[in-house]
């Protein structure tokens, strides 16, 4: 269903750069793209799948709930795909988690499919956008589903992760993390069998824990390698303060899907901080963040190599684009606050070739989750996509980096 008006669309110039950055969507409140991890972009790169908190499109509006939507690139087009429902969590009962529930979506570009999970992370649906049909999934009654889902290419294998209560003693917390695979039809969109346990991981209290709850260890950040659906990267997920080098305390890891050669990629020194890992597009390599740098590490040799030292532009989330040459990088540059308060960020081009760095532009953006710039490129790799801040609310925004790539080709 289409909006009767649609957002349209504005732009803004960078005064340093010059670069012009196209906003597409100008609702108040929460609007947007997806989790680095996860396509936003749809398959001929004409229109981004976005999240808002904006009403129904027949003006209802809920508390709690969002809006799943397809915003055309060019002229701002709003057509509006499902409803993130918000449920009544006391059926849950201790079963509800609360967790972060801030990016429901993923797309398989080879099927036009769409996989998402409601605001109250008991309820995964597969939306056909060629017909508009959908169909649930999966009912999780006893556990929370954690944030974001994965979606294989071809729209026949999702991984996610679901938190479930458990009995907190002195070494674990009162919660289990457990990563599953579940195989789907994508013609009738319903699941092949039951959902299958690959990893299974009980919440582990640090050292620190009786001091600092955040002391802890659970598994999360689950997805599908784009070139071979039998091959999960996830994390141990903890605090980067409390790395001590240990291996629980390491953060990327690798598995196939049917919970076999499960191993660490690489292991985290003391003190070390690995984060926002992403899948190298050819699938032969995960690309992660580490306090300002960018590292690669292979898949068969475990090598870690340092694409770039990117710290005076404090390089946070990445992108990789489809031919890995470049990495988007968004900003965490300390250069202070716009009038409403929020730090400026921006998009950081990296040419893994040369090294060399360039600010493509400059935005605000949110302190907090969902108001992460999370840059994601067009399937071209000639766009990238990103959340920006305005004022109190979030929008979503694209900038054109085809020139910067054209120059440095020449």
């Amino acid at each position: 269903m289409t909006y009767s008006a649609h957002a349209g669309t504005t732009t803004r110039v960078d005064k340093e750069t010059g670069a012009v950055m196209h906003i597409i969507t100008d609702t108040p409140g929460i609007n947007t793209i997806g989790y680095p991890t996860c396509r936003t972009w749809s398959a001929d790169g004409r229109s981004l799948f976005i999240e808002s908190s904006r009403p129904r499109s027949d003006g209802t509006a809920v508390h709690g709930e969002r809006q799943l939507l397809k915003v055309d690139i060019a002229d701002g087009k709003v057509t509006h795909l499902a409803t993130l429902d918000a449920e009544d969590v006391a059926q849950y009962g201790k079963a509800h988690k609360i967790i972060s529930s801030q990016y429901h979506a993923d797309y398989a570009p080879e099927t036009n499919t769409l996989v998402y999970y409601d605001m109250t992370a008991h309820n995964m649906y597969l939306l056909d956008l060629d017909t508009g049909r959908r169909e649930r999934i999966l009912h999780e009654p006893e556990g929370t589903i954690g944030d974001p889902p994965s979606i294989s290419m071809d729209g026949t294998r999702i991984t996610y992760y679901v938190i479930y209560p458990a009995v907190e003693n002195r070494f674990f917390t009162d919660l289990n993390s457990v990563i599953f695979v579940l195989d789907i039809d994508p013609a009738t969109l319903k699941p092949i069998g039951e959902p299958r346990v690959v990893v299974a991981f009980p919440g582990v209290k640090g050292t620190k824990y009786a001091q600092d709850p955040t002391d802890r260890i659970h598994v999360d950040h689950c997805q599908i390698n784009p070139t071979n659906k039998d091959h999960i990267s996830y994390a141990h997920e903890f605090s980067a303060r409390y790395a001590d080098g240990s291996l629980p305390k390491t953060r990327l890891w690798q598995v196939m899907a049917d919970g076999t050669g499960r191993k660490p990629l690489c292991r985290m020194d003391p003190g070390e901080g690995h984060t926002h890992e992403v899948f190298g597009p050819k699938g032969k390599t995960v690309y992660f963040a580490s306090i300002g740098y960018v590292f690669s590490v292979d898949f068969e040799s475990g090598r870690k190599t340092m694409v770039c030292d990117a710290r005076k532009y404090g390089a946070c989330h990445i992108a990789v684009s489809p031919d890995e040459r470049w990495i988007a990088a968004d900003m965490w540059l300390g250069e202070g606050n716009d009038e409403h308060g929020n730090p400026i960020s921006g998009i950081l081009l990296v040419d893994t070739r040369t090294g060399k760095q360039t600010v493509v532009c400059k935005f605000p953006r949110k302190q907090g989750h969902p108001g992460h710039p999370h840059p994601n490129f067009s399937p071209d790799g000639t766009k990238i996509a990103f959340t920006l801040a305005d004022g109190p609310n979030t929008q979503v925004g694209w900038v054109d980096v085809s020139e910067v790539i054209r120059n440095a080709g020449q």
